[in-house]
Formats: C-alpha cells, structure tokens, sequence
C-alpha cells in the first residue's frame, strides 16, 4: 500500500489537512454569492488569515483557496486567482516554517459530453491550464476534491499530469471523491470501479470527502479501505447546515468529529481533516486526540478490476463473458452500419448483448476504408450511453486506441498487446497513461508458436516488458490462441495445456476467443461450445464469445457452475431459475447471429431475456427506444406511429410516459443511474419534438407546467439544474431556464414574465446558500402563491424547510414529483 509520493511528503506520519473555507470566509464578510476565489486578490489577509489558524491547529496540509479558480467559474481571472491563492498558501506555510501547500481544485459546474455540454478536451484544457498557474506559483501537491462524475475526474487527473509534463515536475496528485450513501457517483459509478480507474491514472491517494459527517460516510470509509491499494484520506463535513435562531450552523462539534475521526485512523485511514462546517477548532481537536497514532499498515491485494459507466467486474474470480459481436469481421450488417456511421445500429448490438448475459463488449470498428481514431472514439462514447458495461477497446491501431481511452469513462480492457516489441513499445505506454488490464497475446514476430513451451516465453517476454512501465502481471490477461482443427486437429491440446500452464507456472490470468476453434466445420457452436467447457475446466478466466449462443452460454453458465466457480450457483440460477426456458438440444441448433436473426435464435434469446423485460411493453418498440436510451429508433417509431395517423396525445400517453415512468422509478430504487436517465430522457425528447410539431397548441404549453429554473448568484455550478430542466420537460413541464449565477431580482423578474407558479433553485457550494435563502424570500414578498423547490448538495429536507422553501427535491426525479404534484393540487 506504500506509495512513494505520499511517503515523500509525511513519511510514516499520519497526515492532517485543514477544514472548511468558505464558512471561516463568510463570517469575515464574505457575501453570499460572491466567488471566495477572487479574496485572494481583493481580501488576501483574511484568505492568510485562515491558513495561519489552521496551521496553528495542527494541520499539514494546507489547501489553497483555489477550489474553482477555473476559466468556467471565474473567466479570464482564473489563472491570477489561482497564482494568488496557491501563493498565499504557500507563504503561511513558509512563515509556519511547515506543512505543504496545495492546489486545490474542484469541478467545472458542467457534465462532459457526451451527457452534459462541456467538451471533455475543453475540460482537460481548462484544468490543465490551472494545475499550470498552480504549479508555477509554488504548489507542493494537488487536491483534486469533491468529484461526483467519473469522467470529470478522470479530465481532471489527466489535466493534472499534462500540465506537470509541461513543467516537467512530479507533484503528489490525491484525489477526494464525494459518494451517495449507496457507495455510487453522481453519476453512478461504484467505489471499486473508480478506484480501478484512478490506480490505472496513477494517482497517490484516493480521499473521501462532503456529503455528510463522519458517521454519514462511515461505510463509504470501510468500503473504500477494503478496495483501495493506496493510502486512504477522508475530510467530511460538520454534518449538513441548518438553521439555528436566523444562523447557518453545522451541528457536529469539534469533540464529536473528531471521536469518530479517530475511529477512522484506528481502521487504517492515512490522511484526516475536514470540509464544509468544520473549524480551525475542529482541527486543534483532531490533531490533539490522533497525536502519536500511526497510520495502520494494510495490506489490500491489488485485484484486476475493470470498469464502465456505473458497472465494475473483477477478473480472475469467476470466468466473464466478453461479448464479440461489436465487430465487423465476417459480419455483413455491421460492417454496412460503419460505413454509414449508423451508431444506433451498434446500440441495438450492445443493448442485446447486455441482455443476453455479457459481463464485458468488445468493441472493434476496424475497417480499412474509415477514419478508425475518429470511428472508434465515437462508437466508444455512443455505446457507453445505453451500455453500462466495461468495454474492451480492440484495435490494432495505437492512434484509435488513444482517442478511446482518452474519452473512455471508466477503466476499460485494451485489446490487445503481444510479444512484439514495436506493439509493445506502442501499447504500454498508452496503458500506464490512462489506465486499462490488457489483453496480452501469445505470439511475436515469429508468429505463433505451434508448442505450450514456445507461448509461455512470451508471455515470460511480455510480463518482464510490462513491469517497466509500471504494469503488473496482474493486470494482463493471457490469450494462450485458439486455431481450427480442421487443419490442426492437435491445436485445441495445445491451447488447453498452455491456459493450464499460464495459470500454474506463471500465474496470471487467461482469455480466449473460443469460436475459432471450429472454424471451416459444420455445427461449430457444438466444437466451441465444448472447447469453452474444458477451457473452464483448466482455469479460464474470460472468454470472447458471441452471448446469444444459446448453446454455447448455456454450457459456459453451467461449466462454471459445476467447476465451483459460481458462487452459490447464484449465475446459474438467475439465467435458468424457474422463470428461464428449458434448453432442448435438436439436430439443429439454434444460433443467434446479430443482424441476421433465424427465428429460432429470436425466440431462444427472447425467453433468456424475458426477466429484463417489462411485460406489459415488451411489444411497443416507442417504450423500449425510450427505456433503452437509442435516440434513433425512439424518433422513427414516433414518425412511423404519427404517419400512420395516431394521434399525439395517445402516443404519448400509451408510451411516453409509462416509459419515463419505468425510468424514473428505476432510477429511484437505485437501479438506474443519472447517464442512463439522461440517455432516455434524451430519447423521449428525440419522439417529443416529432410530437410536438402535430400538437394543439393550448396542449403543447400548458401555463399550470410554466417552471423558471436557475442556480443561486455566485454559484457556476448548474449539472444538478440542467438535469431537473430535462426531466421536467420530458414531463410535459415549460421550462424557463435562467442559467447559472443568477441574482434574485432576475429570478423574480422571470417568475412575473412568464406567470410561472413554480420556481427550482439550485446550489452546490454552502456560500451560495445564502444568496438562495434571499432569493427564497423575496418570491415570498413579492409573487406570493408561487411554489418554490430547492436542490444541492449542500442541503437537505430540513434545511430546505429552514429557508422557507416549499418543498425540497433530493435529486431530479423527486423535483419532477414535486412539481408534478403541485399540479394536480
């Protein structure tokens, strides 16, 4: 778990960081939406102020006022605010004669694409850019804080390393991530996904940090330490705020805090301090009562974990199913969908996949006629919207590899690299970049070894060329080469006996393509199926597979349970419980081919997958474009229904709604996760504005579902308002979005324009709350009867109820059944 970076900077010490900013700020002055990064210029004494009184508490790390000192929170000022605070910092640090300064940053307020509208180089660009102002103006580390989506984080860490290869430091990079009391991102991502992804970008230290008080994150805390093979720090809040006689408070007191703060030191956390409501006393406290506590050595096994969207899958536990039908070769309509950049196509491909059982899809665009970089990043990003799987990026070309791993969001599987050295030289520095297990093929520039001993000297080969860039064994995944028997009939021996060898003399895990085997023979799900089963049988760890092959899934879920790889048989169980078709073997077997469907093959897969689906809707292809997220399909099954001559309202009555309803509800249960309910509301939208044309015009703006949205002056941040704005007009609602900073007269002069008897606020940062508070207030005197909801992460149902808000909205779904119930009151 030793990390040579932390341990330049605190040794075996425990580390210690400072508290909250912004409350110390505001009871200095500071007004409520007034950006605390620009007291660096106007007010820097009092911004000195408080780094000097945490230094006197006790506190190492001292963390420049520099959270959003970024071209999209404060314009052309970011770089001098930036200097000027990492500079401030660094002078209290100096007069203290200890402790380290760090630039500290946080998000840019905006979702990368491709489900918000920020353009993920733009973001690495503007964090780049300010790691840079930091850097140059004598930061000892960076603190990437406060994360709440996965592909944000990961713009930010590679903004972070291109900026210090700019400058050509090293800087500790830590990183601090805020996670729901479900263990998941804003945006869905678990704890050992990103984890993975951030270990794979070569990050210090992984932090915990806002959201609630220490009790509040205490699983958070033992999860992330179970997962986690680096240090581990963790800064939470005071508790949330609430109102005491007119005051903004945080309830948990120093003595409290810092109780359960050493709880966390005593379960092996490395690093402790705090965030929004916590005190220079807090602080004193901590530091007196872990005073001669060292950090506890733990000794995490570093697990090859890949991961996508919101979906994390552990190689080497139990045998994965990589899916192969994302790929052109030998596949007539996929290769027609690529050349006409039909990406719906390849949804459908990936949403069948998915269903079918595919624990991980292999993506490969490789045609020799197309821009492969550009094809290959596209087809990456447009199936990460419907699918939340990890993907394996397979291409042989390094500069296509790079576009996809660059946009990829979360830790994907590269395929491949083998013992040649000029792929090798190619493809390991691509992987110790951004991050991904490998595919690690058995053959060099003498082609394939016809013995076991021949491929194990180069996956010997491929290891010790591995180890220098920082890759271990653990993270390759051997593929011992399946050929035909029908040129070979020994060639299956061979590659069976070196997985076996792989395993035992080498110990790293194995993959294989097993369909190859019975190339150029009659029935070849009977050849491949059976391969699979002895291949699992000698310790296989993945195969590449086609998952709507009946057979040959049905003998890969059986072989693995039978060869105690399957836990509790809980694999097998789900797929062929009492809800699942009995599997009856005929002289012909039904295969399933993407693109090319036998009926036998579509009603195989059909009742295989008739547990995913909604009963009620599994005929009404409207639904299922919506539910699943494909734009495309949602918008030409509207057109078609619409041509036909339905009617408008009945097309979204009968499929719409009960769509966005399902979505919603799944969404709610934790089923679901914030870029699949972006994706589907997208698609509603796609038939909407079909719809929309063919509406009566009283129906398409109904003044009762007239909403004005904004976040609070002095707050950039508007992901959590531009997805309420979404939601609600996918609902039928009208909305008047104000944008982000927005002052409480302009609010209030919107609010009268239009008529609108329903305001949403919005705030992320607790120096905002005030400037809502006003604004809450003045709607109140001014346009009685309007209904106001607020959201943030700074807040919560009590608090909302303290500034005198009608209703509180924890997330997107709960404002869109607030406001949905307003109108039927």
């Amino acid at each position: 778990m030793k990390n040579e970076q932390w341990n330049r900077l605190f040794g075996n010490e425990l580390a210690r960081f400072d508290g909250g900013m912004g409350t110390l700020l505001q009871a200095m002055g500071l007004k409520g939406g007034e950006r605390p990064e620009r007291w660096n210029l106007e007010q820097p004494e009092k911004v000195l102020d408080v780094h000097r009184r945490y230094l006197d508490a006790g506190a190492q790390v001292i963390t420049a006022n520099t959270f959003g000192a970024t071209r999209s929170h404060l314009g052309d000022d970011a770089s001098a605010c930036m200097q000027a605070g990492v500079k401030l910092a660094k002078q209290a640090v100096n007069e203290a004669g200890r402790g380290y300064a760090a630039i500290d940053m946080g998000s840019l307020g905006r979702l990368p694409e491709p489900y918000g509208d920020l353009p993920l180089e733009d973001a690495i660009h503007q964090f780049c850019q300010a790691f840079a102002a930091g850097i140059d103006a004598g930061g000892d580390l960076i603190l990437i804080e406060t994360m709440t989506d996965l592909l944000e984080v990961k713009a930010c860490v590679l903004g972070a390393k291109e900026a210090m290869k700019i400058l050509h430091v090293s800087l500790p990079l830590l990183v601090s991530l805020t996670f729901d009391q479900r263990g998941r991102l804003l945006s869905g991502a678990d704890l050992p996904g990103t984890v993975a992804m951030l270990c794979g970008l070569g990050v210090d230290a992984i932090g915990l940090n806002c959201g609630h008080e220490p009790k509040g994150i205490a699983q958070n805390v033992k999860a992330l330490l179970a997962c986690c093979p680096l240090p581990v720090f963790v800064s939470p809040n005071a508790s949330l705020p609430v109102v005491q006689n007119g005051v903004t408070v945080y309830p948990t007191t120093p003595s409290e805090f810092t109780a359960d703060m050493a709880a966390f030191v005593r379960l092996g956390v490395w690093g402790v301090g705090g965030c929004c409501g916590t005190t220079p006393e807090h602080i004193r406290l901590l530091t007196e009562a872990t005073k001669g506590m060292q950090p506890i050595e733990r000794r995490v096994e570093r697990e090859c974990v890949v991961s996508g969207r919101s979906v994390s899958v552990t190689l080497g536990k139990r045998p994965v199913l990589i899916g192969e039908r994302l790929n052109p070769t030998g596949k007539k309509r996929m290769k027609e969908a690529l050349r006409a950049n039909d990406l719906d196509y390849l949804l459908r491909e990936a949403i069948a996949q998915t269903d079918a059982g595919a624990d991980i899809l292999d993506l490969n665009v490789g045609l020799p006629e197309l821009d492969e970089p550009k094809t290959l990043k596209a087809a990456c990003q447009a199936v990460q919207t419907v699918c939340d799987l990890p993907l394996q990026l397979d291409t042989g070309d390094p500069a296509a590899l790079e576009a996809a791993l660059r946009c990829y969001c979360g830790k994907p599987l590269i395929n491949s690299v083998c013992g040649k050295q000029s792929v090798m030289d190619a493809v390991f520095p691509l992987a110790a970049k951004y991050g991904g297990a490998l595919v690690a093929l058995t053959l060099d520039e003498d082609g394939i070894p016809e013995t076991t001993e021949g491929r194990l000297a180069i996956a010997q080969k491929i290891i010790t060329e591995a180890e220098k860039y920082g890759i271990p064994k653990t993270e390759l995944l051997f593929d011992a080469l399946t050929m035909t028997v029908a040129t070979n009939e020994n060639a299956a021996n061979v590659t069976l006996r070196t997985a076996r060898a792989l395993h035992e003399e080498l110990g790293v895990k194995t993959v294989l393509g097993v369909s190859n085997v019975s190339f150029g023979l009659p029935q070849r799900p009977v050849l491949t199926a059976s391969l699979l089963a002895m291949a699992i049988h000698e310790g296989l760890d993945a195969a590449i597979m086609n998952p709507g092959d009946t057979l040959c899934k049905s003998i890969f879920d059986g072989a693995t349970a039978i060869a105690g790889r399957d836990p509790g048989f809980a694999r097998y169980l789900e797929g062929y419980g009492n809800a699942a078709p009995q599997m009856t073997m005929t002289a012909k077997v039904p295969v399933f081919t993407m693109g090319k469907q036998s009926p036998e093959a579509l009603a195989a897969l059909d009742a295989l997958t008739s547990q995913r689906k909604d009963p009620n809707k599994a005929d009404d292809p409207l639904y299922t474009a919506i539910v699943r997220g494909v734009c495309g399909d949602a918008a030409t099954t509207a057109q078609a229904r619409l041509n036909a001559g339905e009617e408008p309202l009945k097309v979204i009555e009968q499929s719409m709604m009960p769509a966005l309803s399902a979505v919603g509800e799944k969404y709610e249960k934790g089923t679901l996760f914030l870029p699949q309910l972006l994706q589907s509301a997208a698609a509603a939208q796609a038939a909407f504005d079909l719809i929309r044309a063919r509406l009566p015009e009283k129906a398409a703006d109904d003044p009762a579902k007239k909403v004005v949205v904004a976040t609070v002056k002095g707050d950039v941040h508007d992901i959590g308002k531009n997805i309420v704005k979404v939601l609600l007009q996918n609902y039928g609602f009208t909305v008047i979005d104000l944008g982000r900073d927005v002052a409480p007269d302009a609010v209030l002069a919107a609010v009268r324009e239009h008529r609108a008897p329903m305001t949403g606020l919005s705030a992320l940062m607790t120096t905002t709350v005030p400037a809502m508070e006003e604004t809450i207030a003045l709607l109140h005197r001014e346009a009685p009867g309007v209904k106001i909801v607020v959201g943030g992460a700074v807040l919560n149902e009590e608090y909302a109820k303290q500034i005198k808000a009608d209703a509180y909205g924890k997330d997107a779904m709960a404002t869109v059944r607030v406001c949905q119930g307003w109108c039927r009151s």
